[in-house]
């Protein structure tokens, strides 16, 4: 067991009999462990915005550029591959068109706003991350958590990854375990992004 966990646990064996003492740790154990650990950036996100981090994550977790307009709370998105392919020297309406006559693509409201806080799709470093932590933080006698650890390790880890976890029970978890995360990463890019903006008296 770790050395560590051995002398927390023996202090609190020492005055398990102590109310008062017990009372002094669990007291510390909450407002400076479980608070600090329960900590969450959305919780910093302005009351309007909220209701919006959900979707912005949903869509840059399916590869779109996702804009914000933060004075009307509008947002907008486009395959980032689709918005790479845009020439910006066109005029607003002609870019419009292009993207309606050659690609389908009928919204693109984003073009014509005085100013928007953009949300990329993850790079393929941090969804291995999250995908990373999700097999570490499983329990030991999880069964597929060493097929997962060892999925990341080999050749193609994301295809590998992926085909155990949508074939098993914790296919479900994964997709909850993933949005969280992707929320929490918005979110934390928001923050950045509002605050930059109210420095320079633009919202």
């Amino acid at each position: 067991m770790n050395i560590l966990l051995d002398q927390v646990l023996g202090i609190i064996r020492d005055v398990k009999d102590d109310t008062e003492k017990l009372q002094i740790i669990l007291d510390f154990l909450e407002n400076e462990i479980v608070e600090e650990d329960n900590y969450s950036p959305i919780d910093e996100v302005p009351k309007k915005y909220k209701p919006l981090i959900s979707e912005i994550a949903e869509l840059i977790d399916t590869g779109m550029l996702c804009f914000l307009n933060p004075k009307t709370d509008e947002l907008d998105y486009i395959p980032q591959d689709l918005y790479n392919e845009l020439d910006f020297f066109d005029e607003n309406e002609e870019i419009k068109e292009h993207l309606k006559e050659y690609y389908g693509w009928e919204t693109a409201e984003f073009i014509d706003w005085e100013r928007y806080i953009e949300f990329e799709p993850l790079p393929s470093h941090e969804s291995f991350k999250i995908m990373e932590a999700f097999a570490m933080q499983l329990s030991d006698d999880e069964k597929l958590r060493p097929q997962l650890i060892n999925a990341l390790r080999h050749h193609k880890p994301f295809a590998n990854f992926n085909h155990i976890i949508h074939n098993s029970h914790l296919r479900e978890e994964w997709f909850a375990y993933k949005q969280r995360w992707i929320e929490e990463e918005v979110a934390r890019q928001l923050l950045v992004k509002l605050e930059k903006y109210k420095e320079n008296g633009e919202i």
